[in-house]
């Protein structure tokens, strides 16, 4: 019974946390902030998809290597708008 008071308590505890004002501001954070990993997955696959390519044909890697560096400036604006994102939930 001790045990279920704790939890009870414990999770009271968090809710009340959230239902603050600040408490969802951090939520918020914190999700807008995992945009990250799926730019980092991006940015990874471009390379990595680059450098296949310029290993079975050399000779165009000057185009190869505009087109991964246009594909990873994309794929990076995705984490900066959630950074963004998470500056703004965290301002008050």
């Amino acid at each position: 019974m001790t045990i279920l008071t704790q939890f009870l308590t414990q999770f009271l505890n968090i809710l009340t946390f959230l239902v603050h004002e600040s408490g969802l501001q951090y939520v918020g954070a914190g999700i807008a902030v995992f945009t990250g990993f799926g730019s980092g997955i991006g940015e990874g696959m471009v390379a990595a998809k680059a450098v296949e390519a310029i290993g079975r044909q050399p000779e165009v890697s000057g185009k190869i290597t505009v087109t991964m560096i246009i594909g990873q400036a994309v794929a990076e604006t995705t984490g900066l708008y959630g950074l963004v994102i998470a500056i703004m939930c965290m301002s008050k």
